[in-house]
């Protein structure tokens, strides 16, 4: 997934809380925050799969990089 999909979704997830911090409704605010949650597990979920099909990069020197594995 391009990372711009997953900087949406955890935009939308910052939307949901400050709605739910703004209102009165406790049951709605319940709501917003588990919409909020979903998003950015969804953000993880693409963020983990484009590392799936980008595990490293080539810097140009013949090394790679990429995310530690342990």
């Amino acid at each position: 997934m391009d990372e711009r999909d997953s900087q949406f979704l955890r935009r939308q997830a910052e939307l949901c809380i400050a709605l739910s911090r703004a209102t009165f409704d406790l049951t709605l605010a319940g709501r917003l925050r588990n919409m909020a949650e979903e998003f950015r597990n969804k953000a993880s979920e693409w963020e983990d799969e484009g590392e799936a099909y980008f595990p490293h990069i080539h810097n140009g020197n013949g090394s790679q990089t990429g995310p530690a594995r342990g």
